[in-house]
């Protein structure tokens, strides 16, 4: 392990103490933030917000840490600009509900630190769109694949929940309900991360629940795939795997199977 990833490991001790000192002296390596933010964390009298705050910094330092050294652009990790968007993220975090919520966050901030990072120009935006976003809408997004791959489309309703039903079957976890997907990539749509093809029935006679929809398509537009890039852990996809009817498009990694996401 190099010196650099030496210092930044947070400890799994169940001492609170040491975990706090380790968190501190993780923040202070973060040029221009990371005083402020050890101060803000170890001041917070709120248990809520110290505890996600303690699960956004953990969950970063974890995940980097298991990133090849080469694959990590350091000096960017000291720069002014991932500091603000480190600061940024934990604020978030410490207002989020959920650990997939702090998680996604946190995401941001490891794809940022990689070399070969394409959404740097992109990240306040795309932070924006994520905080508007639940858990359920960024596991749909996942669903629909490798964002680098071409784009898959859902020509019917049915089709969509598969993506999703596939996913949830190979990470282990319950697959949501069929109109709780379909009302959430609706709402993407308005946002514009998904585009949806929603045609009606031409007969005047069909209406409310008797309308029978001739077209349903639904795939994510450019801005969907730059907030899975960001959003997903590095390596989630791996291209080098080929698809055996588990997933669509591309499998995931091992690494990740099981992990609620």
């Amino acid at each position: 392990m190099s010196k650099n990833k030496e210092l930044i490991i947070i400890s799994k001790s169940e001492s609170k103490d040491i975990v706090d000192l380790n968190i501190e002296a993780a923040l202070n390596l973060i040029p221009y933030v990371g005083g402020f933010l050890a101060t803000y964390f170890g001041e917070t009298r709120n248990k809520k917000i110290a505890e996600r705050m303690q699960k956004y910094f953990t969950y970063f330092s974890n995940r980097l840490n298991e990133i090849e050294d080469k694959k990590i652009d350091y000096e960017y990790l000291k720069s002014e600009e991932f500091a603000e968007f480190f600061m940024q993220g934990a604020e978030q975090a410490a207002r989020s509900v959920t650990e997939k919520r702090i998680k996604r966050f946190a995401n941001i901030l490891i794809n940022n630190a990689l070399v070969n990072s394409k959404g740097r120009s992109r990240t306040q935006s795309i932070m924006s769109f994520v905080d508007r976003i639940s858990d359920l809408d960024a596991f749909i997004l996942l669903s629909y694949g490798n964002p680098t791959a071409p784009s898959l489309r859902a020509q019917t309703k049915d089709e969509s929940v598969d993506f999703v039903k596939k996913l949830s079957e190979y990470l282990g976890i319950g697959c949501p309900k069929r109109d709780e997907i379909i009302e959430a990539i609706i709402y993407m749509d308005n946002l514009g991360i998904m585009w949806v093809n929603e045609k009606q029935a031409d007969e005047l006679n069909e209406k409310g629940k008797d309308v029978i929809l001739k077209e349903f398509s639904s795939f994510r537009t450019p801005l969907g795939d730059a907030v899975v890039t960001m959003i997903s852990p590095p390596e989630f996809y791996l291209d080098d795997i080929k698809n055996e009817g588990k997933l669509p498009g591309d499998y995931v990694s091992q690494k990740y199977q099981g992990i609620g996401y």
